[in-house]
């Protein structure tokens, strides 16, 4: 009986009519992540596809599955994906060296120019990040199968428009991150992709839900996913009104779309905006929810049918040795400058890993506004590797604005020239309206002929108004003018440190009753600097560690009036308890051998010395030390790098020199004591802090307690405060 009943179902299978299905994805930006959910629940009915059509979102979820990740493999990518940082200009936090993460978040507004006019890039928002996670993805895959989409594990079709033309293109070969990047290209929001001389753009301006473009593998039973708003969007940023356009233009075509397919599957994506990619959990589950409401249709009209199982093999081909190496679209930069960036070599075997490394290191050096590469004259043998690279226009504007309660609001700004001759070295003329007033002119560069040691020569006037305090209350202001120049060496000690060296020259003046007595002076000598971080984010971190010892060396035998030794370290640390809180402790050391001048004396108080204001102590000699208990209350425009913090801190301090203070009978004079609370988040204009500190309390002489609010707003772009 058992073999009979197993002998009818074996018949029922074969005799099934098998069934070719496939799978047409819509665009959407971050409505397609829905996609995502819709796929896991196709999959867990084991359902598979002879061929995949995707445009825009749809084009990368369906181009990466295609390639034959998992619904499962997708959607963690979706969930652990920095979004933000992904649609920025700027490389992954991790892979900048130190300087680059400091220059690069120093002014909140950053423009570039082309001979001092003002450069509109042909997309708003760069989508270099978004290729270099595609290349890490999909690179091997497409090397193994040929460059040739019907050879993927599953065949696959990317939908693009001609912007020139004014043509529907389907892809069907050559860089498949190539073939998604242009269909994901909204036009006015991410810049076109240039493929074989055409500028494609998202095919959602021409098919937004491409069930035509599976012609070409000749399903049986086709099934179109829809992830589009159908209510009024409240259109918050340019994706959301250049994607609602999309949207509205192409309502006429998705019905005949709809009308070709057998099962459309449309998840309720009315809640969310077309730039909610920080929603992707959601989003997804709302394309599992109507995959599964669609399951009994599927059933039902597949009746039976067993689907055709064609999934590709991948068989890794030889891997070829490089044969040349190609830098295609330098207008200005020297190979010579790219070459120690590389560690794919000539007559070396092409190793993917160290090749998608240096495309991701050329575009870090911020000369390109975007980076790939692809082989050309491949054989078993021997492949040439061409690096196709787009030099940005080298001019920028950098724009700083910020706002304190003691210097009140300052403003900066900075013009220059990057990449001069080729060379990397950058010309900048810079000034600062507030406190300081400054200008500053310079010049810096990656590297000193072939050796691995950035320069910087700065020149600069500076007005700087000071306030001097005296035993806790507010005396007189002065000013200390400052006409000088810098020139050092440096040098990278990896990622997260580096260090360097050189020479300072100034020439001290002061201005003020509070000062009268002071004399202008010369200040000359030696100066080394060594700094390391390892924290999330420069301001308001999460966790990491960070510190910076630098010294000064001034001699009166090259021109200086003093002759002294100036030490200082800074250091801190944020380490995470709990899920919301956080231990974060902090120092400040400075000690000098010899005599200081007064412009020199370290100024201590305000965020760094709870319950004083800044500058409330000047000294020749500085010993800090502090601890906070952190919790971050919520994160701010539901972004994980605007985190909102509540703060509980206590610091104590000494301004006398150690080994005097260990043998003073008077102790609890010479220390000073602080204790508070503060509010602090980032924010679209920058850092903003609000402490309130009570200082040496229960201290009576000298320097009796006081309240002291410090607020401020922005990024401090100051070099000399």
């Amino acid at each position: 009986m058992r073999r009979v009943v197993f002998g009818l179902l074996f018949a029922g299978w074969v005799l099934a009519e098998p069934v070719r299905i496939g799978l047409a994805l819509s665009g959407g930006a971050a409505l397609g992540l829905a996609h995502v959910g819709v796929l896991k629940v196709l999959e867990r009915e084991g359902l598979e596809f002879v061929g995949i059509s995707g445009n825009s979102m749809g084009s990368l979820v369906g181009g990466v599955y295609a390639a034959g990740y998992s619904a499962a493999q997708i959607e963690s990518i979706a969930l652990s994906v920095d979004w933000n940082r992904l649609f920025s200009s700027q490389p992954a936090y991790g892979a900048q060296y130190l300087q680059e993460k400091q220059q690069a978040e120093r002014y909140i507004l950053r423009l570039r120019h082309n001979r001092f006019l003002p450069y509109l890039p042909g997309g708003l928002i760069p989508l270099q990040n978004v290729e270099l996670l595609l290349n890490r993805l999909l690179a091997e895959v497409e090397f193994n199968t040929g460059y040739d989409f019907d050879r993927l594990p599953v065949p696959y079709r990317a939908v693009a428009v001609d912007i020139r033309a004014g043509r529907k293109v389907v892809l069907r070969s050559g860089r498949l991150e190539q073939a998604i990047r242009a269909s994901i290209a909204i036009p006015g929001v991410f810049s076109p992709e240039v493929i074989e001389g055409r500028e494609l753009v998202d095919g959602g301006v021409l098919d937004y839900l491409p069930v035509t473009a599976l012609e070409d593998f000749q399903p049986d039973f086709v099934i179109a996913v829809l992830t589009m708003r159908h209510q009024e969007s409240p259109n918050q940023s340019l994706l959301d009104i250049a994607s609602r356009s999309i949207d509205l233009m192409s309502i006429a075509n998705v019905e005949r779309a709809k009308e070709q397919a057998d099962v459309v599957i449309e998840p309720d994506v009315s809640r969310f905006l077309h730039s909610d990619f920080a929603r992707a959990r959601e989003l997804i589950a709302a394309g599992e929810s109507a995959a599964m409401r669609a399951l009994p249709v599927i059933r039902e009209r597949l009746r039976g049918r067993v689907p055709v199982r064609s999934r590709n093999r991948i068989e890794p081909r030889s891997v070829p040795v490089v044969r040349r190496v190609v830098f295609e679209g330098l207008k200005r930069t020297r190979r010579s400058l790219l070459l120690p960036y590389l560690r794919t070599r000539e007559g070396a075997r092409l190793n993917f890993g160290l090749l998608l490394g240096d495309v991701e290191r050329l575009f870090n050096t911020g000369l390109f506004e975007d980076v790939n590469f692809r082989l050309t004259e491949v054989t078993a043998e021997s492949a040439d590797v061409i690096f196709e690279v787009n030099e940005r226009p080298f001019g920028f504007y950098a724009f700083g604005v910020r706002y304190d309660n003691y210097d009140n609001v300052v403003v900066g700004a900075e013009v220059g020239e990057e990449n001069i001759l080729g060379s990397g070295a950058t010309v900048r003329a810079g000034g600062v309206v507030g406190n300081p007033n400054e200008f500053r002119l310079g010049i810096t560069g990656t590297r000193i002929f072939q050796l691995p040691f950035g320069y910087r020569i700065d020149g600069y006037i500076s007005s700087l108004n000071r306030s001097l305090w005296e035993q806790g209350r507010f005396g007189s202001s002065y000013f200390v003018r400052v006409r000088g120049a810098v020139v050092e060496a440096g040098y990278s000690t990896g990622r997260n440190g580096f260090f360097n060296f050189g020479a300072r020259v100034e020439r001290i003046g002061y201005e003020g009753t509070a000062v009268e007595t002071l004399a202008a002076g010369w200040l000359a000598g030696l100066r080394a600097n060594l700094e390391f971080n390892t924290f999330d984010r420069l301001e308001l971190s999460g966790r990491g560690l960070g510190y910076r010892l630098s010294g000064f060396y001034s001699s009166q035998k090259v021109l200086s009036r003093f002759e002294f030794l100036k030490t200082e370290f800074s250091g801190e640390q944020v380490v995470p308890l709990l899920d919301r809180w956080a231990l974060r402790w902090w120092t400040d050391i400075g000690l000098v051998l010899g005599r200081l001048p007064f412009s020199e004396q370290f100024l201590s108080g305000g965020e760094r010395f709870t319950g004083f204001a800044p500058e409330e102590f000047v000294s020749e000699q500085r010993v800090i030390a502090g601890s906070a208990l952190r919790w971050r209350v919520l994160n701010l425009l539901n972004r994980d790098d605007y985190p909102v913090y509540l703060e509980a801190n206590v610091n104590a301090g000494t301004f006398t020199r150690p080994d005097s203070l260990l043998v003073s009978d008077r102790i609890g004079e010479q220390l000073h004591w602080g204790a508070g609370f503060g509010l602090m988040t980032n924010t679209p204009a920058g850092p903003l802090k609000l402490i309130i500190g009570l200082g040496n309390f229960f201290k009576r002489t000298p320097h009796p307690g006081g309240v002291r609010i410090y607020l401020s707003l922005g990024r401090e772009f100051r070099y000399r405060r």
